[in-house]
């Protein structure tokens, strides 16, 4: 038994002495260690990785989640950013021209448009801006980067006047012939520009004629084909037929379906439409044009242009030719301030003639009158006692007959020539100008559609105007490039005034051309300093009533940013001050 109980293993790692209990005298045996691996303990390290991971999965789906919320919840946030610069767009419109130059004007005001931080936070990732943007147009009329502000819709071609413009403003062979004669056109400009529509059309970038007649004919309200244009017959042979709209335009994007107008050239190679043509953009442009050209027609065109009936301050325009004269003379005494200029404005209504008259081929009559201006006497604000106030006999068709105009008063022998207070002359025109143009009205209208803004348009659409010379354009584009504080740059008579203009020239672009607009684009960006998350979005606003209205609204959060964070802005930690600005 002792000799049993002394039984020694061999020295194996892999052997164990194990006591027998089971027999009624103890024994020992030596058994392999191999016979006693742990598997449970390898189960339970199964089970516990398992876990692990499934709690790890659990946890990262979990924080997924959350990021997922939180870059929703920046993007729902860049979206009121977006909608907060609207309202701050709007609410500077809702001033009168007056109050938003008080303010810092929507031309450039990076104070008021730049940067404005709307979330504050110490962590730029979750610190909220939102930026005005536009395109800007430097010294001679090309586009050239951008600034903090809003853009003129007026500073665009209207699809929807082209042919109201047609109709009313086609300048015959005869007059473009006189112009000729005046030195105001060449020949062989008369010859062709007996459609001003289509020739405002040929203004832009890679335009042809026969897509340009193929707009006209997609807006007018006839069935009849232009020469190079395309009508129902065409657009109803193709695969997928459909018909002209023969009316105005919804969008400039309905251009799309006109024949000949495609993609390329409605919106060049400005693929995230930010109104520039960024660097990796650049690599795409073909063609020997320039920048201007490869922006497409879209950054040229619009369908929203209106202009109130307002002066700076916001008043209503007194319409000189309202039918109480008695009425219109105290209106005009009140507003201009000086009584000769008021009582002759009568007067004209009563007897006047057109100074513009003898040089377009008027009546012999009012040639004789205009002929004996240069010998009549002042005129004076007396003498209006002496005309018949119950009726106006004549209209002033637009404000420039007043200037050069005559007033005959008398028949027969005691006939008495009496000339315009408005003289025809520049430095004259310097002072009444402001007075006429930003006063007064001869037409009455809430708000006018589709004029062209001389200050802001790009060059392309001032050589495209009719009747015009090259070189009188290219003087008229540098003189707007050159800074002035003048007061008639205000108005679209400035290049009269300043001798750019003949008073005939004009006459004739007036119903073309203006130096305001109250309908304004722009591009609102929310953004977030330190995130990718944003928003952007291309709004038109109409500021011609009382509370400016929002008439187009375009998201283009899918095309990206369009602008990188340093040209957005960048606020400090009290949200106050700009730490980077545009290049």
């Amino acid at each position: 038994m002792a000799q049993a109980n002394n039984v020694r293993c061999p020295v194996d790692r892999d052997s164990a002495l194990v006591v027998d209990r089971d027999e009624t005298t103890a024994t020992k045996q030596c058994v392999p260690r191999r016979a006693r691996r742990g598997i449970f303990l390898l189960i339970a390290l199964v089970v516990i990785a398992v876990s692990t991971m499934a709690a790890y999965s659990f946890t990262d789906l979990m924080l997924a989640y959350d990021e997922s919320t939180i870059l929703s919840g920046r993007k729902t946030q860049a979206d009121m950013l977006v909608e907060s610069g609207t309202e701050l767009a709007r609410l500077m419109l809702a001033q009168s021209p007056t109050g938003r130059e008080e303010m810092g004007g929507v031309d450039n005001n990076p104070a008021m448009f730049q940067a404005i931080n709307v979330v504050p936070d110490l962590d730029p990732q979750r610190r909220g801006n939102v930026t005005v943007i536009a395109p800007s147009i430097d010294a001679m009329g090309e586009f050239s980067g951008i600034r903090y502000g809003l853009q003129n819709e007026s500073a665009r071609l209207n699809l929807n006047v082209l042919t109201v413009i047609e109709e009313n403003y086609t300048v015959g062979d005869e007059a473009l012939q006189a112009a000729a004669d005046l030195g105001l056109a060449d020949t062989d400009q008369a010859v062709v520009s007996d459609n001003i529509a289509r020739e405002l059309l040929m203004s832009l970038p890679n335009m042809t004629e026969d897509v340009a007649d193929s707009i006209l004919d997609w807006l007018d309200e006839d069935d009849e084909q232009r020469d190079f244009g395309a009508e129902y017959d065409y657009y109803n042979a193709l695969p997928t037929p459909y018909g002209p709209k023969n009316g105005p335009l919804d969008s400039v994007e309905e251009l799309l379906l006109v024949r000949g107008v495609t993609p390329e050239l409605l919106f060049g190679a400005d693929t995230n439409r930010n109104g520039i043509i960024d660097p990796i953009e650049q690599t795409y442009i073909t063609t020997g044009d320039q920048s201007t050209a490869s922006l497409g027609w879209s950054a040229f065109l619009t369908v929203y242009s209106r202009e109130g009936n307002k002066t700076a301050d916001g008043a209503d325009r007194v319409d000189v030719n309202a039918e109480d004269l008695e009425q219109l003379q105290a209106d005009l005494t009140d507003v201009l301030g000086n009584e000769d200029w008021a009582s002759f404005i009568v007067a004209y209504r009563v007897a006047g003639q057109s100074g513009a008259m003898a040089s377009t081929g008027g009546d012999s009559d009012a040639a004789e009158a205009v002929s004996q201006a240069s010998s009549g006497q002042a005129w004076s604000s007396s003498v209006l006692s002496t005309l018949d106030l119950s009726e106006g006999k004549v209209e002033v068709s637009q404000l420039l007959d007043l200037v050069g105009a005559t007033v005959v008063v008398g028949e027969g022998n005691d006939q008495t020539v009496y000339q315009s207070p408005f003289a025809n002359e520049p430095l004259s025109m310097a002072t009444y100008m402001p007075y006429l143009m930003g006063l007064l009205t001869s037409k009455d209208y809430d708000s006018m559609p589709g004029r062209i803004n001389l200050n802001e348009c790009p060059a392309e659409l001032i050589y495209g105007l009719p009747i015009l010379e090259e070189e009188t354009a290219l003087a008229l584009v540098e003189a707007r490039g050159e800074q002035s504080e003048s007061e008639n740059r205000r108005f679209e008579t400035w290049p009269l005034v300043e001798g750019i203009l003949t008073l005939e020239q004009m006459r004739q672009l007036l119903p073309l051309v203006t130096a305001g607009g109250d309908v304004f684009r722009a591009q609102v960006v929310g953004y977030f300093e330190g995130a990718n998350q944003s928003a952007r979005v291309e709004v038109v606003i109409d500021a011609t009533t009382i509370n400016p209205d929002i008439v187009y609204w375009r998201s283009l959060s899918h095309l990206g940013r369009g602008f990188d964070v340093g040209t957005l802005g960048v606020r400090g930690e009290d949200g106050m001050q700009t730490l980077s600005i545009a290049e």
